[in-house]
């Protein structure tokens, strides 16, 4: 019987050691990070982890709010309930397994740090309810601009670009929030609360910018990834609403 995630049951876990020389230099802030993946043999393990507060290390785990309903083959399933090897609806290729699920909990702070889109935002049952996001979730949408036009083209824009304060709400929580990210064996796109939304993918160019022990640290945290290649590519460009001068 799996456990339920919880900050108190997190810090019981094992804390990854890392090798002196795949330490992030002292003036770099530490906090926890908490995985849950499959070893080789199948097997769900979890564990904390300890890696630098930094923008790069937090968009793993920050995607999704605590509540979030994600499209799996069982039917829509809470996010906090999810399990590596369930299976998740993708865009691109159906039902595929959760092999990676990353959580952080953020404390109580002045800036806002979660997006709310209210139901039928985007367009009927989109999202079919409320629904409230973490910093680094994307939103699979069609652009407009004659670049878009023919074909199949399509690109994750962050949703907190779309705040209008309307129908989407950047909001501070006042409690501590546990946001969550999940990875697949290969990028795509999953239904979150009617919402095409991406999973994980680093990105190529911030792992070219990091420093070589920092890159190790950061790979260490997903124990199914033996190299950079293995993230592969992205299933759809990523652009900002400034860089398509598109309005929301």
């Amino acid at each position: 019987m799996s456990v339920p995630y919880r900050p108190s049951y997190a810090a019981s876990l094992p804390h990854t050691r890392v090798s002196p020389e795949l330490t992030p230099r002292p003036a770099v802030a530490l906090r926890p990070y908490h995985v849950m993946y499959m070893n080789d043999a199948g097997r769900i393990e979890e564990r904390e982890v300890r890696a630098p507060a930094s923008p790069e290390f937090q968009s793993a785990f920050n995607a999704y709010a605590h509540g979030s309903l994600i499209a799996t083959s069982r039917g829509e399933v809470a996010v906090e309930d999810l399990r590596p090897g369930m299976k998740v609806i993708t865009r691109e290729r159906g039902a595929q397994e959760i092999m990676w699920i990353g959580i952080m909990t953020h404390l109580t702070g002045r800036s806002p740090l979660l997006t709310r889109v209210t139901a039928r935002r985007f367009g009927p049952a989109l999202p079919h309810m409320d629904l409230i996001a973490g910093p680094g979730a994307r939103m699979l949408h069609r652009p407009s601009g004659a670049q878009f036009d023919n074909g199949d083209k399509l690109a994750y824009t962050p949703l907190r670009d779309f705040v209008d304060g309307d129908g989407v709400i950047a909001i501070t929580p006042r409690m501590a929030t546990d946001t969550y990210h999940i990875a697949l064996r290969r990028h795509g796109t999953i239904r979150v609360g009617g919402l095409d939304m991406e999973t994980f993918h680093p990105g190529m160019t911030i792992l070219e910018q990091m420093g070589h022990h920092t890159r190790d640290l950061f790979l260490s945290m997903f124990p199914h990834i033996r190299r950079v290649a293995d993230f592969g590519r992205l299933a759809h460009p990523r652009l900002s609403l400034n860089a398509l001068g598109d309005a929301a």
